[in-house]
């Protein structure tokens, strides 16, 4: 069953959120006609139907085209919102509606092999966009071809949990990508990005036998159960030849049908012991981990080789200053796409996140880049200049480090957010020879001391306020009054305090709280004190 994912571009900072994943158990079932026969359960939006149908038909093609078109027939039901999916839930099937209404909290998607039925949550994350609305199509009719296969013990607890769940993400990956949605590089990739970010994980071990009961436990989204069974299949793939990836997956579920050890089953498939691969697992899955920042810059049509490459350099000569400053440094594979100005950065997010032109137009708006996961875009045409360059690449990779270290979610205190990292482009500009970092100091100080009016710092807290405020006194002395702020703050308590504050935010999730809990009094608080210091020292 496919988890409950919220994903979100983000616009500096990161707005993603885990996921979580449900799948029904049940007893063989009478053979029906082949076929998905796709439903409607209310007033599902059109685009959303025509995603759902696309996204089946691809599935059904990768299915031919392995050899395994399914053998029973699907009806496959769209709920547009929760109420509709719990509906589905109990007419459909038969839960209750305390059970239902545990489910639709929990899951995008519910599919029963025995019944050869499958629902969506349209109100879940998963089905926000495009490229989603296809994996978790293609992810819960993976599971109708998980039970063909094995002859209903695909879901049974002798079997390997991690393997149903997370093989059903990878078949939802591909078809996304042969669909035209995010790429299973990029999956791949932002599995990662996840997992390096989470406060906590299960063991893999947690995840090979589950008894219902502890499948709906492990549902929970701090344990990021999901993406952890996603990352055990991406090693796993990694190992078998180019081009036999699924054909060993369908070879594990057919020799289920012959035996209810999943373990057993695991070694016919793929010629080696389950405890040897959770060895290597291990292994990897460190080493991953721990993987040095590598940027993988990639430059669109229109922007110049040479412009690339020194991106490329400055991304990686800031590292050693970022973990001095944050005490901690940057892992990961990132896609850094460069386009060449502001209608092909546009273009660019439509085609590397899988949004609308109005969606990527909307998050393009006054921005120089934006992320999703993994992938960073970034409008090069304002990279012209070299310490333009250098100072928002040190701000950028500024930015990724933060998120790594804490996954910022509500409450927050953007004015903090976005003045450290332009403390973190000052220091990357004062690293290259481009200035001392107390000239710029002096710079921003004397700006927002000799404004005749500044927003309130309070005003600063959301992206919202942020944005309002520069329409109403320009960019300029929002930028140099977030900067004013930030650098009071680290003046005052040092470094080290930030670095407190993040383990905060990753702690309660909430920066506020954190705030509180640090610097022993509220924004409120602070940003009297900063007005007094503002005015005081002309």
């Amino acid at each position: 069953m496919r988890r409950r994912f919220v994903a979100g571009l983000f616009l500096l900072a990161l707005l993603m959120v885990a996921a979580v994943c449900v799948y029904a158990f049940w007893p063989r079932f009478s053979q029906s006609e082949p076929g998905i026969a796709i439903q409607p359960a209310g007033d599902v939006p059109a685009d959303v139907m025509a995603d759902v149908r696309e996204a089946a038909a691809g599935f059904s093609r990768l299915a031919d085209d392995a050899g395994v078109p399914l053998a029973h027939g699907v009806t496959l039901f769209v709920a547009p919102t929760q109420e509709d999916y719990e509906r589905v839930l109990t007419q459909q099937f038969s839960h209750s509606e305390e059970e239902a209404a545990k489910i639709s909290a929990i899951s995008g998607g519910w599919t029963g092999g025995k019944q050869g039925k499958t629902a969506l949550n349209g109100a879940a994350g998963v089905m926000q966009d495009r490229s989603d609305r296809m994996s978790t199509t293609a992810h819960e009719l993976f599971h109708q071809l998980q039970y063909d296969l094995s002859h209903g013990n695909d879901a049974a607890e002798q079997a390997l949990f991690w393997l149903e769940e997370g093989s059903a993400d990878y078949v939802g990956a591909l078809v996304a990508e042969q669909c035209g949605g995010k790429s299973l590089h990029k999956w791949e990739q932002d599995t990662m990005f996840d997992l390096r970010r989470a406060q906590e994980t299960v063991n893999a071990k947690e995840l090979v036998h589950c008894s219902p009961q502890r499948r709906m436990q492990l549902m929970e989204k701090k344990y990021h159960s999901y993406q952890l069974a996603d990352a055990m299949v991406i090693c796993l793939v990694q190992k078998q030849a180019k081009g036999t990836e699924l054909a060993a997956i369908v070879r594990y579920f057919r020799a289920l049908a012959d035996t209810r050890s999943g373990e057993e089953a695991f070694s016919q498939a793929f010629g080696m012991t389950h405890a040897q691969f959770l060895q290597e697992f291990q292994q990897w899955y460190v080493q991953e981990r721990h993987l040095p920042f590598a940027a993988h810059v990639i430059a669109r049509s229109g922007v110049s080789a040479a412009l690339a490459a020194d991106v490329k350099t400055q991304a990686a000569a800031v590292q050693p200053m970022l973990a001095g400053m944050y005490g901690q440094r940057l892992c990961g594979r990132y896609d850094l796409i460069l386009a060449a100005d502001a209608a092909d950065f546009i273009q660019a997010i439509a085609e590397n996140c899988a949004v609308t032109q109005d969606k990527a137009r909307e998050l393009a708006s006054g921005s120089l880049w934006i992320q999703d996961g993994s992938t960073i875009i970034v409008q090069a045409g304002e990279l012209g200049d070299g310490k333009q360059r250098i100072f928002s690449v040190g701000a950028l990779c500024a930015r990724l480090l933060e998120t790594q270290v804490a996954d910022k979610r509500e409450e927050s205190v953007a004015w903090l957010d976005r003045g450290i990292i332009y403390l973190a482009g000052i220091r990357a500009l004062e690293q290259a020879g481009q200035g001392r970092y107390a000239d710029y100091r002096r710079g921003w100080q004397q700006a927002v001391r000799r404004a005749g009016a500044v927003p309130s710092l309070e005003q600063l807290l959301t992206a919202d306020g942020m944005r309002e405020a520069s329409e109403s006194y320009g960019d300029d002395i929002v930028n140099e009054l977030a900067e004013f702020a930030a650098d009071e703050l680290m003046t005052r308590f040092g470094w080290s305090s930030y670095r407190a504050y993040l383990q905060q935010v990753r702690r309660l999730g909430s920066e506020r709280e954190a705030f509180r809990e640090v610097y022993g009094r509220d924004t409120a608080a602070y940003a009297r004190e900063l007005e007094l210091a503002r005015t005081s020292r002309r």
